[in-house]
Order: C-alpha cells, then structure tokens, then sequence
C-alpha cells in the first residue's frame, strides 16, 4: 500500500513539474523586438484531437511521412521547402517584411569535449527562413565563437534551442549538428 503512494505521489510530482516547464516555455520573451509596430502576443492554435489526446491531421496538415528524410530519418525541412513539398507563409501578420542581405559562410563551433565532433553551422539555410536580425545580437553575437554556447543551455532553451525542439527539427540527435570530425591531435 505505502508503495502504492509512492508510485502515484511520484507520478503527480513528474505531471506537475512537466506543467511548470511549459508554462515556463510559454513565458519566453519572442524574439526579436526589433519591430515596434508589430504585436508579439502568440495566437493559440487549437487542433483537433482524438479521445488519446492525439492532434487528428484535418485536410490542411500534411503527413511528415511524405516530406524528405536526412540520413538520420528526421524530416529536412529545408529541403521539402526547396523541393516545393512546403511553402511557408512569409508571415502570419499580413504583409512580408524584406530579409535584406544575406551571409552564406558555414562557421564551425567548436566543440567543448574532445570526443564530440564540431558542429557545422550553415548561415544559407537559416537564411531562407529568417532574417539577420532574428538571432543577431540577440541570441548570438555576430563573430564566432563570441557567443559562450553550452549544450545544457539550449536544452533550456537558449541560443539553438529558441527555435531547435520547437519549431525547428529537434536536438535529440547529437549528430545531426555535431557533425565536423576533429583532427587526431600530432
């Protein structure tokens, strides 16, 4: 019996921090306020769900087994824009802003453990979907390796993670990003 209580007091706790993370997730600032004109409130999207509490795709969703795959099997939204399998609104406010000029340079971070390999941060594809101004100076300082990016920050959300496990591809796989082997030391 005291087990028992164990078990379901243990449960409650694990269901009730859950709840304090996402409404934490909802307190994040947006980012960036870079546009006093515009309206930062989030719209709250309501899907349809079935009696599990699972979202029911309506006609206006697309499957994710239909869009293109990496290698690792998670789907390459770049490339489903590119090939035309999507095409996202430029914006949900009504009229699109111009991104200006863009900065195609991969840049490697390097990693902080000698065993992991570098990640390989590519600017051309974070530049068809966001403007300069989106991460820069926000989130990151605009030369590398200014920025002092840590693995438990982005899992708090912070510096990749304002948009990587939300509305990017998710972080779950370390070498979809860590993906620069390092040079065998001489």
């Amino acid at each position: 019996m005291l087990g028992r209580l164990v078990k379901y007091a243990f449960i409650v706790l694990i269901v009730m921090s859950g709840a304090y993370v996402a409404a934490g997730e909802r307190a994040l600032e947006p980012a960036p306020q870079d546009r006093p004109n515009v309206d930062y409130e989030r719209l709250e999207v309501k899907h349809k769900r079935d009696k599990w509490g699972m979202i029911v795709p309506g006609p206006d969703a697309i499957s994710l087994k239909f869009l293109p795959k990496d290698r690792y099997g998670f789907v390459d939204w770049t490339k489903a824009v590119r090939e035309g399998s999507i095409a996202p609104k430029d914006t949900l406010m009504g009229v699109a802003e111009e991104k200006g000029a863009s900065f195609d340079a991969d840049i490697i971070i390097k990693s902080k453990l000698d065993f992991m390999p570098d990640v390989l941060f590519p600017h051309s594809v974070h530049n068809d979907w966001l403007k300069c101004s989106v991460c820069h100076p926000k989130i990151f300082l605009a030369r590398a390796g200014a920025t002092p990016i840590s693995m438990i920050g982005i899992w708090k959300g912070k510096f990749c993670g304002r948009c990587h496990d939300k509305v990017a591809f998710p972080i779950r796989n370390c070498f979809k990003c860590h993906s620069v082997q390092k040079k065998a030391p001489q």
